[in-house]
């Protein structure tokens, strides 16, 4: 699906609110103004608020269903936007394997930063439309992560207990 559309320069929050769902929702643009999305049932409807919110702001909007003309275009279009995923994803990935190599070493307060990269996870799945192979990867790390961070929570509730046990 495509969004068309045109809004005005100011007030720049309209703009701003309009770019910011278009990018949380996953969307490729293809020129300014024109964003695309993988057609379902979730990206129609809010593709179609996006259309509302865009005239309420005194801008045009036109929504459209689009294919690419060739099988080449198509694989590329598919291409791009496991691209903007897999960018996602390797951060991901980075992040879950510090948070398990300090995990191993005793660091403290990593349970906060955990959740907060599996809620990133969460939303870049949400976005990912054609299964990116590193969100398997991204995964594991996650799973990896969590499990050193728990290891090293037990840890650390036994060390307080045995220092308690010798008070």
């Amino acid at each position: 699906m495509l969004l068309v559309y045109r809004i005005p320069r100011e007030p720049s929050r309209h703009r701003v609110a309009v770019w910011r769902k278009l990018r949380d929702l996953g969307a490729l643009y293809l020129q300014d103004g024109v964003a695309a999305l993988p057609e379902d049932a979730v990206t129609r409807e809010q593709l179609e608020w996006l259309q509302l919110r865009v005239r309420e702001a005194g801008g045009e909007a036109t929504l459209w269903e689009a294919r690419p003309g060739t099988v080449a275009e198509e694989a590329e279009l598919v291409g791009a936007f496991r691209s903007s995923r897999e960018e996602a994803y390797r951060s991901i990935v980075s992040e879950a394997e510090r948070l398990r190599r300090k995990a191993r070493m005793g660091a403290g307060a990593l349970l906060e930063r955990l959740d907060k990269l599996e809620r990133e996870f969460r939303a870049e799945r949400r976005r990912d439309y054609f299964r990116s192979p590193l969100r398997t990867e991204a995964a594991a790390a996650l799973k990896a992560a969590r499990q050193a961070v728990r290891a090293q929570g037990r840890g650390t509730t036994e060390m307080r207990d045995a220092e308690g046990g010798h008070r």
